[in-house]
C-alpha cells in the first residue's frame, strides 16, 4: 500500500490508538508521545522508526503540522 494507505490502515488499527489517532473532530491526526510512536508503531507499517522522515512523508501528502504541545504532534490536511 502507499504511504496514505499504511497511514489509514494505522488510524484503524486500535493498538495503535495510545500513539496516533484521529482528533475529536475527525479533522487532524494526533501522534501522542512522538517517541513512542516511532519505536512502538512505525516500524509496523514503514521499514523505519523515524519520526522525522514519517513527519516529511505527511509533508510530502500535503499534511501541516498544527500544534505541537509538550507531548503531542498534530497534523491536518486542507481536504479534510
Amino acid at each position: 500500500p502507499s504511504f496514505i494507505g499504511k497511514l489509514a490502515m494505522m488510524l484503524d488499527d486500535q493498538t495503535a490508538a495510545p500513539y496516533v489517532a484521529w482528533s475529536s473532530t475527525g479533522d487532524s491526526i494526533i501522534v501522542i508521545n512522538p517517541s513512542l510512536f516511532a519505536t512502538q508503531v512505525l516500524p509496523r507499517y514503514f521499514k523505519h522508526s523515524n519520526f522525522a522522515s514519517f513527519v516529511r512523508q505527511l509533508n510530502l501528502y500535503g499534511f501541516h503540522k498544527t500544534s505541537q504541545e509538550s507531548e503531542t504532534c498534530e497534523f491536518a490536511h486542507p481536504m479534510f
